[in-house]
């Protein structure tokens, strides 16, 4: 009825994305929610902060967690205005909607409501932003995700011992070992993100009216990308549901500090988690 394989595909896209965008976002948020309350628990619990993995100055807990939240919620907020904003694709044979003429905005109207997608301006067959928007907005929430996953990885270590994963996994051969698994995977999904979202960019100069391989490079990229955030936020939601914080083993490697530092400056750090929570989305 005048569709071009275009319309459709680009089409189908956009509903795959919306679709997949709905559990990702949620996740975003309950691991926001959980970072909140990890920080408002431990705002004032004493922390040795590190700059190049070397001890640095105290901070807290909850700071450190009310970073990993703010970041969270930037890109759950993110991701949830770019889902509104995904449109649907009917341009016809060369993008002129002549197959339609002189209802051509009356179909587009009713087309993008029987889809429940956003009414595009125009159709945008080789204006390849609204898929760029979609990857870096996903590329964004990868970043939001890896930041605590590495954070918690490296602060289970035996060596600081701070936290541990509510269900931790175990090791096949060594029986002592607590492995805060749900960050590791949390991790190894995100780090997949930001090759996907270089391949859309890259994917993104289509030539005249079709793109002639460009717009093809596009279809396993962004599922790729899709699946490998919705995974990543997925496992931090596991991750951060119950994560237990040892304060004690905090308040021992700060110690280390002793006589250099004074371990008991920690400045407006609890204000700062006030301030956090106090801006938070409602």
């Amino acid at each position: 009825l005048g569709a071009t394989s275009q319309d459709v595909l680009d089409t189908a896209l956009m509903l795959l994305a919306h679709r997949a965008l709905a559990p990702t976002i949620a996740d975003l948020a309950a691991c926001a929610a959980a970072c909140a309350g990890l920080a408002g628990e431990h705002r004032l619990t004493p922390l040795a902060g590190r700059t190049l993995l070397q001890l640095a100055a105290p901070t807290t807990f909850g700071l450190l967690a009310a970073g990993w939240g703010a970041g969270l919620d930037r890109a759950g907020a993110g991701l949830a205005r770019v889902r509104a904003a995904l449109p649907v694709q009917l341009g016809g044979a060369a993008g002129t909607m002549a197959a339609w003429h002189p209802h051509a905005g009356s179909v587009l109207t009713a087309f993008a409501a029987e889809l429940g997608l956003a009414e595009p301006p125009a159709p945008w067959h080789t204006d390849r932003t609204v898929v760029t928007e979609l990857a870096g907005a996903l590329g964004t929430a990868a970043a939001a995700v890896a930041k605590p996953a590495t954070d918690v990885v490296l602060l289970a270590q035996d060596e600081l011992g701070e936290v541990r994963e509510a269900a931790p996994g175990s090791s096949s051969t060594m029986a002592h070992k607590h492995n805060p698994i749900a960050a590791v995977t949390a991790r190894a999904a995100a780090a997949q993100a930001p090759g996907l979202v270089a391949n859309l960019l890259a994917a993104a100069a289509p030539e005249l009216q079709r793109g002639a391989g460009p717009w093809h490079a596009e279809w396993p990229s962004l599922i790729g990308l899709l699946r490998a955030v919705g995974g990543a936020a997925s496992r931090l939601r596991t991750s951060l549901t119950g994560l237990q914080v040892d304060a004690a083993a905090m308040a021992r490697n700060l110690a280390r500090l002793d006589g250099v530092l004074d371990t008991g400056a920690l400045g407006p750090a609890g204000d700062l988690v006030d301030r956090y929570l106090a801006g938070r989305p409602s």
